[in-house]
């Protein structure tokens, strides 16, 4: 018995054994295997390191490249630090040429408008200069000296015929005591809140208004009335008074499309 419980004993041993030693090498293969997956990981993330740099390389010499051609005046062979360097001051010198542009512009626009509001021969669409001088003429002849002291003249007196002033955005027409004011214009915000100020400003009342707009501009006809009481004179009869009136409300419309 003795015996065949020591035999029993090393069997066991024995199989405890074999047991470990399987155990062991199968743990070395799954860490083979793992070792092998990160070297693998590894490697792939160097080439996609390698390749990304060679891509941002190969961009930065096409915009150098393209940079270089919108140049002027740059060498043969320049430096990317010369390519930045004439980017940086041409640039420069585009603003400059732009903002004189803008100036040259803007004084265009206010000499139109100044010989809009200067107005003494600008052309007359339906009367002309002698019939206008022949009708005042005769204004002041019928006239009566109670009439000449400081009454106005009756509205049944004035031309039944449009006057007409242009500039490059607005249009006057001025038929006696009404006016037709025809604007087009690049968008600009507040637009009619600022023509309806200049009116109200010159006491001039809006009878009727028609308002169109699309993504770019806007355009925009306003008939007027003259609201306030005229006086004539011998000096200065009514039409001309009205005239100035609506011509000094367009010519304050022009500057502030312009501005």
């Amino acid at each position: 018995m003795p015996n065949s419980n020591g035999t029993k004993l090393q069997e066991r041993i024995i199989k405890e054994k074999c047991t470990r030693n399987k155990a062991l090498k199968g743990n070395k293969t799954k860490c083979g295997k793992r070792l092998g997956e990160e070297e693998a990981c590894r490697e792939i993330d160097h080439e996609l390191h390698i390749w990304t740099e060679r891509e941002r390389r190969k961009k930065m010499r096409s915009m150098f490249t393209n940079l270089y051609a919108l140049l002027p005046h740059l060498p043969s062979k320049a430096d990317k630090s010369t390519i930045v360097d004439e980017a940086v001051s041409y640039i420069r010198s585009l603003q400059q040429t732009l903002q004189h542009l803008e100036e040259q512009k803007l004084e265009r626009i206010h000499r139109k408008d100044s010989s809009f509001l200067q107005h003494s021969s600008v052309s007359l669409s339906s009367v002309s200069l002698s019939s206008r001088e022949a009708y005042m003429a005769d204004q002041c002849k019928n006239q009566s000296p109670s009439t000449n002291s400081s009454t106005a003249v009756s509205i049944a007196h004035l031309p039944a015929c449009f006057q007409t002033w242009t500039s490059p955005n607005v249009v006057l027409n001025i038929a006696g005591q009404d006016a037709h004011i025809s604007i087009c214009s690049l968008k600009k915000p507040k637009f009619l809140s600022a023509m309806f100020c200049l009116l109200e400003k010159h006491e001039l009342e809006v009878v009727s208004l028609q308002f169109s707009s699309d993504c770019f501009r806007v355009m925009c006809m306003i008939h007027a009335h003259v609201s306030q009481p005229i006086l004539a004179t011998d000096q200065f009869p009514e039409t001309l008074m009205i005239e100035d009136i609506y011509k000094e409300a367009v010519g304050e419309m022009i500057l502030w499309l312009s501005s």
